[in-house]
């Protein structure tokens, strides 16, 4: 579905809480965590690829300067590169050890460490800039859309891609129960509305909207078929509010998820739906 998006007078006052900074600079401190919900997605993923997606709304032709922010371990300005792309290909992430990793992984790309609302680059550098599933750990969105706005060139594009508001219900239904024989697992209950009232369609396309003076909103429905409990639990397992649990909560936790997972599978596999928003915009 891809929808024109009006006006909002909505103002950065009026934003919704964020993850708190010192957490998410914990959880990505290093790639572990989120190269655990990469390979979920690449291995269990059915229906079409985000990657796919993404080429086609972007659609480049190979020359374009790219700025890719929260770019983690730099996989997709890397690909882009080893698929031949010729322009400047840059990516930004608030992590040290993210960019470190980057840069040892991928030498045909620059990595620089910068927050989204500062980016160290001067007005009008870009001809593109990605923000992929990144902007629901932003604690103000307005600003750091702000940023990406002036270091693009005029008609340059942007995109954001992010969770929706309904994604992978059915996991989420399963924590909420495994939190009735365990209450420490409460806080992982509030990661979906988090990053839903953070940044998703709700609200990111009126902020995109906001900052451009333009925004389209489109989506791809997949999901993600697990044959057996253990990659459930580990996708899990690697959440950020999982992370904050001790050590007694997280065995007491383990134990609860994995009755309630064990009982998806009575029948087979288990399919769980993901829907993702795509925001774009021009300059």
């Amino acid at each position: 579905m891809t929808a024109d998006l009006p006006p909002t007078d909505l103002p950065a006052a009026n934003l919704p809480a964020a993850n708190d900074p010192s957490r998410v600079a914990a959880q990505y401190a290093t790639d572990r965590h989120l190269q655990t919900r990469i390979r979920t997605h690449r291995l269990y993923s059915v229906g079409t690829e985000l990657e796919a997606d993404v080429d086609a709304l972007l659609a480049l032709d190979g020359s374009e300067a790219l700025l890719d922010v929260g770019s983690g371990p730099g996989h997709f300005p890397g690909r882009l590169h080893a698929a031949g792309h010729r322009g400047r290909l840059v990516g930004a992430d608030l992590s040290g050890g993210m960019v470190a990793a980057a840069r040892a992984s991928y030498g045909g790309v620059e990595f620089v460490q910068a927050g989204a609302d500062a980016l160290p680059f001067p007005d009008a550098s870009f001809d593109v800039l990605t923000a992929r599933h990144m902007l629901y750990h932003v604690p103000n969105v307005p600003a750091a859309l702000a940023e990406f706005r002036r270091v693009l060139k005029p008609g340059g594009h942007f995109l954001a891609t992010t969770n929706a508001a309904a994604y992978m219900p059915e996991l989420w239904d399963a924590v909420a129960e495994a939190a009735q024989l365990e209450g420490a697992l409460i806080p992982l209950t509030q990661t979906r509305g988090g990053v839903a009232a953070a940044f998703s369609e709700i609200n990111g396309g009126a902020w995109v909207q906001e900052a451009f003076g333009n925004a389209r909103l489109s989506f791809s429905d997949n999901a993600l078929v697990f044959p057996d409990p253990q990659p459930a639990l580990d996708y899990l397992e690697s959440d950020q509010e999982w992370l904050n649990l001790d050590q007694a909560q997280k065995i007491e936790g383990h134990r609860a998820l994995l009755q309630v997972l064990n009982s998806k599978f009575t029948s087979g596999p288990w399919r769980v739906s993901k829907k993702t928003a795509f925001i774009t915009a021009e300059r």
